[in-house]
């Protein structure tokens, strides 16, 4: 068994997180949207024959922090540097008790039904605790990317990283 699928949180682990005071947040605007080089570094080391996506909260969409334009901006950047299959974003807030936000497993459940997805050749890399139990719920292997804006999880991923391109061993290890 190999893996053929890797889903990819985004802020904190393809762009960098904004801070707001004390306060971790996404970016509202594609002048606060920067691509973190370790991803860039990462993503040409990935295997060319990889299914790719990126799974997001958006809730500032919802709280009106966010313009759908700025974040439709944001994906056109994505696209236009790297190869994803699909890019989907839950824009709803927690108050909206949707399937698709994490840590509820909607947005992969679609999406490994959609894409004809074997779960056993399927992995998220995530930067929170939502990633990993949405990741569980869905019935996939996680990976915890701990960095300097998070703390150790206290849920049981699959596995922990420090760098992005610790992914790559585990990729090698399937």
């Amino acid at each position: 068994m190999t893996i053929e699928t890797i889903f990819f949180d985004r802020d904190g682990i393809i762009n960098d997180v904004v801070m707001r005071g004390q306060a971790i947040s996404s970016p509202r605007s594609l002048s606060e949207f920067r691509i973190r080089e370790d991803f860039r570094s990462f993503y040409d080391q990935l295997p060319k024959d990889l299914n790719l996506f990126v799974v997001s909260n958006q809730p500032d969409v919802a709280r009106q922090l966010l313009l759908p334009a700025a974040l439709e901006e944001m994906n056109q950047k994505l696209q236009s540097i790297f190869s994803f299959t699909d890019i989907v974003y839950c824009l709803h807030d927690d108050r909206d008790n949707c399937q698709c936000r994490k840590p509820k497993p909607g947005m992969l459940s679609n999406l490994l039904a959609r894409y004809n997805i074997n779960k056993d050749e399927a992995i998220i890399l995530g930067d929170s605790e939502k990633d990993i139990l949405a990741g569980q719920a869905a019935g996939i292997k996680t990976v915890y990317f701990k960095d300097r804006h998070n703390q150790t999880p206290s849920c049981h991923p699959d596995f922990i990283i420090n760098k992005l391109n610790d992914m790559l061993g585990i990729l090698k290890t399937y």
